[in-house]
């Protein structure tokens, strides 16, 4: 029994252009072609492949790699391997479905408990190496983040360095520390750099941060007034497969001395 491409196309409920295009590539050709109308006729048949053309298209292969797939061009292993990575990317897929739901279900028990809708958008993302010159010390946030700061500023800024290096990115700060210090702090400032600096501090080093997959979120406000974005965010982490392993990072994007207090930018 042979079908005309619209009843075809409505039997594997797959559009007629679809169709067309599977037979100008070679994936699906019609049992015959009527020579002096053009119209090209199916088989039951072929059902079934259409069917597995579908099914395979839907996991995300590309029509070529489900043409090598249903001509049995592609040996086991490439297959096994085929479906194994989108066996991957859609586990991956899960995971990050699952964080946006987590994402969902905080703030709806915020909006239910406080009656307002959080402020904090909280992500979770991948972080990609980053070259760094950064000097360490163990002391209190207040003196010890600035010191080092202004001990990074004069080695950059040094003569011999001017021409050699320049600054990549905003000033960050990583806490080594599993809680909170006020005194007796593990303290990196780091500036992202490109470029090859002569070092007149040996206590100042260049090194490369790993990458490694981070929950974030920005905040806004005064850096004295950060307990409560931390807060949320440790929220967000509760009840999902994730280890919380230091350094935490903060990142600023502006400085006091440019803008007011209440407009200071900072990625946790």
């Amino acid at each position: 029994m042979y079908f005309r491409i619209g009843d075809f196309s409505r039997l594997g409920r797959v559009t007629v252009r679809a169709l067309r295009y599977y037979d100008e590539i070679g994936l699906l050709r019609p049992v015959k072609v009527d020579e002096f109308t053009g119209y090209r006729y199916y088989s039951v048949d072929q059902i079934p492949k259409l069917n597995r053309i579908v099914m395979l298209k839907g996991l995300g292969l590309s029509l070529e790699d489900v043409d090598g797939l249903l001509h049995a061009e592609m040996p086991p292993d490439h297959i096994r391997q085929l479906l194994q990575v989108k066996q991957m990317e859609i586990q991956s897929r899960l995971r990050e479905d699952n964080d946006r739901l987590q994402q969902v279900r905080v703030w709806l028990e915020r909006i239910n408990n406080e009656g307002v809708m959080p402020t904090v958008d909280i992500q979770k993302k991948n972080v990609p190496p980053l070259r760094v010159i950064c000097k360490r010390e163990i002391g209190t946030y207040e003196e010890t983040a600035s010191l080092l700061k202004a001990d990074l500023l004069r080695e950059l800024n040094r003569p011999e360095n001017r021409d050699r290096v320049s600054i990549d990115g905003p000033l960050m700060m990583l806490s080594y520390d599993e809680e909170y210090k006020e005194q007796d702090a593990d303290i990196e400032m780091a500036f992202p750099i490109s470029g090859e600096p002569l070092m007149g501090d040996p206590t100042i080093k260049v090194k490369t941060l790993p990458a490694c997959q981070v929950v974030s979120a920005l905040y806004r406000g005064p850096y004295h007034s950060m307990e409560s974005t931390y807060a949320q965010i440790f929220e967000f982490l509760e009840g999902q497969e994730t280890v919380f392993v230091p350094p935490v990072r903060e990142i600023y994007f502006n400085r006091p001395d440019e803008v007011s207090e209440s407009d200071l930018l900072t990625e946790i």
